[in-house]
């Protein structure tokens, strides 16, 4: 069941231009402001009330699935989550509307469009690094703790995601949460980079950073991405470098459904 709702919306969210109501963005920042009405979340928050704030929404998908309804609709329940969970349709027009600009020459469109996506201003980051990191915020993570966890696992992510960048910089607790949900998903989203990517020149990285429990999630895919694609600078074309990542990206989700389905197959995975 698993396989079979990641597959389908990974192909309806590929093929279709989602609304408001199916974007994980809208919900959260609802659901979130109704805490901070009541002052319940601030950068004074304790981490015991964040993580309260994050997992109540989950254990409630996970009564609801597990004790309340029978098996299919808990499948179509799952797989309605996750349409919701997976994908950022802000940054995909981001990109695109970054592309036309590239493409008629604006330079300084081209750099509105890259400061609209850039997350965390202490790790040097280009533009494709950027989208890359936002492709494995909204994708890889999400599909790892679906797969792992179930629906209740992609809304505690995408919930404890929201929460960190909406105070991240006012409450240290928000980034500690992230940083530890981060840990496994981004080792395993980086070392399918090296599969898809050069694998002798990012593989000393990869395993460098492995155990580094206090590197950042977007310092390691960074440089595990800058190793896996060899991009040749160049001065005049703008569009190269985030496309050739897009596509490094777009490899590796498919390369994690690949692996996904196998594990399911084998009996691994439900």
């Amino acid at each position: 069941m698993t396989l079979i709702s990641l597959l389908l919306v990974l192909f309806v969210e590929r093929v279709t231009t989602k609304s408001r109501y199916w974007q994980a963005d809208f919900y959260s920042a609802k659901y979130l402001a109704g805490w901070q009405r009541r002052d319940g979340l601030a950068g004074e928050t304790s981490v015991l009330l964040l993580l309260l704030i994050i997992a109540l929404p989950a254990i409630i998908v996970f009564c609801i699935l597990t004790f309340a309804v029978g098996q299919i609709i808990a499948f179509i329940l799952s797989t309605g989550i996750l349409m919701v969970c997976v994908g950022c349709p802000n940054v995909r027009a981001t990109y695109k509307c970054y592309l036309q600009a590239a493409n008629r020459g604006d330079i300084e469109a081209c750099s509105l469009y890259e400061d609209q996506i850039c997350e965390n201003q202490n790790i040097p980051a280009t533009f494709g690094q950027n989208l890359v990191w936002q492709n494995y915020r909204h994708y890889a993570a999400v599909i790892l703790f679906f797969v792992i966890f179930g629906a209740a696992g992609a809304v505690f992510y995408v919930l404890a995601r929201a929460v960190q960048s909406q105070i991240g910089n006012e409450n240290p607790h928000a980034n500690q949460i992230i940083h530890v949900l981060d840990w496994l998903p981004v080792r395993i989203t980086s070392l399918g980079f090296l599969l898809v990517g050069h694998f002798s020149r990012a593989l000393p990285i990869w395993l460098g950073h492995f155990f580094a429990v206090n590197l950042s999630a977007k310092k390691l895919l960074v440089d595990v991405t800058q190793a896996a694609e060899e991009i040749e600078p160049d001065e005049r074309d703008y569009t190269e470098e985030p496309c050739t990542l897009v596509k490094l990206a777009k490899r590796n989700i498919l390369f994690l459904t690949a692996v996904i389905s196998g594990l399911t197959l084998g009996g691994w995975l439900s």
